[in-house]
This record gives structure tokens, C-alpha cells and sequence, in this order.
């Protein structure tokens, strides 16, 4: 199966904000992000993607980088948010009775700098000398 993706960073001093999931058999943290629908670019999928999870409204600032994932192809673009709504855990569609998002926090770059797309965020905004 070939579904492609797209998420968002938002940075906010020094912090990025992730979302939780929880599944059966593992749990992590991770940026808002999610499948695109028929005819959807991968910026519009990052921005639904954030509403949808997060409850944020975002524009997109910049491309960040181009990965892959089990299922295909992903793209990580920076969103700045455009009001000043608080983030609140929002729901994956998709997902309906089996929810697993769990949790939305704001955590540290340097305490994420490990996992595998907050280290390609870093990279591509060229933020390591500052960490």
C-alpha cells in the first residue's frame, strides 16, 4: 500500500509541539501528521492535520524534509501558528472508536533531539549550535 503523508513542526521557544499515540503493542510521541486525502497537496494535509489533532489553526512557513514511512512517502513542512488558540488534543477521523491519540504537549528541542523527525527538524532549521 502506498499512502502518503505529511506533518507539521511547530516550534515555540525552543519547545515543538507532539501529539501521543498510543497503541496495543507500543506508545510514542510524535508531530501532527496523517495521511492525504484524493486530490489534497501535502502542505494542505499538514494544516488539516493540525486542526484535526491539535485544534490549532497554521499556515505553512517553509518545507523541512522529504522521509519515508512503512506506507510511503512523508514531507515535513514548519507551520506557524495564526491565532492565539492553546493547543487542545483534538481526534484522528480515521480512527473513530479506536482513538490513539493520547495526549498534545510542548517538549523541550534538546529532551527530543533523539527522535527520528525532531532530529530532522533540527537539522533542516540548522538549530544543533543552539541546542
Amino acid at each position: 500500500m502506498n499512502r502518503q503523508r505529511a506533518c507539521a513542526a511547530i516550534i515555540k521557544d525552543e519547545h515543538i509541539l507532539m501529539v501521543k499515540e498510543v497503541y496495543p503493542d507500543k506508545t510514542f510521541w510524535t508531530l501532527p501528521g496523517g495521511g492525504l486525502e484524493d486530490g489534497e497537496t501535502f502542505e494542505d494535509a499538514a494544516v488539516r492535520e493540525v486542526k484535526e489533532e491539535v485544534n490549532l489553526d497554521v499556515e505553512i512557513s517553509r518545507y523541512l524534509f522529504t522521509g519515508t514511512y512503512s506506507l510511503g512517502e512523508e514531507k515535513c513542512f514548519l507551520a506557524r501558528i495564526v491565532n492565539d488558540n492553546l493547543p487542545v488534543l483534538g481526534y484522528d477521523p480515521e480512527a473513530e472508536d479506536h482513538q490513539t491519540l493520547s495526549e498534545v504537549k510542548w517538549h523541550s528541542l534538546e529532551s527530543m533531539e533523539d527522535d527520528l523527525h525532531v532530529s530532522r527538524v533540527i537539522q533542516a532549521l540548522e538549530l544543533t549550535k543552539k541546542l
